[in-house]
């Protein structure tokens, strides 16, 4: 889905992020959940994941001064006629939180159910801190992917509807580690559904939480040039999920 107001492919302009944010801000809110259901939905199919261009990633995690990347929802288009749809944004800020790169707007949605594979040599890839163990990851793309119905309940928080996530700047730049050179990867957010036990404020007992979150890594197209939706996962590439909610850490 294109948005023709900016020169730049792949970017789009504070008045168009202010707008789409505020789309996500009005569905997430409603309380009829259709026009939510509707945005996770690619010609029918439950939308499991966005693509960034490793390209327009490099040129992201190359900003002067970045500290944190954060990945906020949006829903474009949203006008009579026109189904509106879920997409991410990213952008960079500094040590003052303050946005010091463009917004990098998803580019590419997948809709496959493709599984995360093992890493062939698990004990010698963990290159990073805050890497996700691929049981984990995909335990949690399973539960998305059986998602039947959209709901609010998976976008809650103690401090009000999900707004997106906050990753800190090397767990993107360490999803190029095993590249020998940009290509046509994709970074892929891969929709993923946390369980947990938290209070339940209505019981003061304990409640089973299912939370939406974002699961990156890389993807590498088939090399035969099959469908959108159609790639091979690399077992070895790492999964971030440790991002920080917003809200709070917006």
């Amino acid at each position: 889905m294109s948005d023709q107001s900016h020169p730049i492919a792949g970017l789009i302009s504070q008045q168009l992020f202010d707008q789409y944010s505020a789309n996500w801000a009005e569905v997430i809110n409603q309380p009829d959940t259709a026009s939510l259901q509707a945005s996770f939905l690619q010609d029918g199919a439950l939308i499991t994941g966005l693509g960034f261009s490793t390209t327009q990633i490099a040129r992201l995690v190359a900003t002067i001064g970045a500290v944190h990347i954060k990945a906020r929802f949006i829903i474009r288009p949203l006008q009579p006629g026109v189904q509106p749809q879920f997409g991410l944004v990213l952008f960079a800020t500094d040590s003052l939180d303050a946005r010091i790169s463009s917004y990098y707007v998803s580019e590419k949605v997948y809709t496959d159910k493709t599984a995360f594979v093992a890493p062939s040599r698990p004990r010698e890839l963990t290159i990073h801190e805050k890497q996700v163990h691929h049981v984990l990851a995909e335990r949690w793309r399973q539960q998305w992917a059986d998602v039947t119905r959209v709901v609010p309940e998976y976008f809650a928080t103690h401090y009000g509807p999900l707004r997106g996530y906050t990753f800190a700047l090397n767990e993107f730049i360490a999803l190029f580690l095993l590249l020998e050179a940009l290509g046509d990867e994709m970074l892929e957010a891969y929709f993923v559904l946390h369980d947990y036990y938290q209070p339940d404020p209505a019981t003061s007992g304990d409640m089973l939480a299912h939370t939406f979150a974002l699961a990156l890594r890389l993807q590498r197209t088939d090399s035969t040039g099959d469908s959108d939706n159609h790639h091979i996962l690399q077992g070895d590439d790492p999964i971030m999920d440790t991002s920080m909610p917003c809200p709070p850490t917006c």
